[in-house]
């Protein structure tokens, strides 16, 4: 039992001079101010992206593009076939867009997403362009008739 008490002591006499210890390194510090530390600088990477942005981007103004005036700003998958004209200089297409905005296409003319490949009798084929999810420009061939057979897309 007598050891134990001297234990006691020990244990006791060791955790004031610890407390006594740590509070007068604590006093010497006062008037200076403790070290910052500086986060290490990450290296810049430019190939992360938010994993919570959509991967299909529908333009900057929220679906709405804001497209150029005349035949420049039409786009292929929005354009109604009305008609076709035979001329001496060779085949135009009438359309006409959502607005029911009229327009005559020739052969080689720019849209917003595609150029007219060729004006036949009865149908007109596109080349459009378009970006798919991951950014890459893909190409493919549009036709529209002047009167859809049934099962095609106009």
């Amino acid at each position: 039992m007598e050891r134990l008490k001297i234990f006691a002591r020990a244990v006791a006499l060791l955790g004031l001079l610890v407390w006594c210890v740590s509070f007068s390194w604590a006093g010497q510090g006062q008037g200076q101010k403790p070290p910052t530390k500086t986060p290490p600088a990450k290296p810049a990477v430019s190939h992360e992206r938010d994993p919570f942005a959509p991967l299909i981007q529908t333009g900057e103004t929220g679906g709405r593009l804001n497209l150029p005036p005349g035949i420049a700003g039409l786009q292929v998958s929005t354009l109604q076939l009305e008609g076709m004209v035979k001329t001496p200089e060779g085949m135009v297409a009438v359309v006409s867009n959502p607005q029911d905005r009229v327009y005559f296409l020739h052969d080689g003319d720019h849209l917003y997403d595609g150029v007219v490949e060729k004006i036949g009798l009865d149908d007109i084929v596109f080349r459009q362009e378009s970006k798919d999810a991951f950014g890459r420009t893909v190409e493919r061939e549009v036709s529209k008739r002047l009167y859809p057979i049934a099962g095609d897309e106009q």
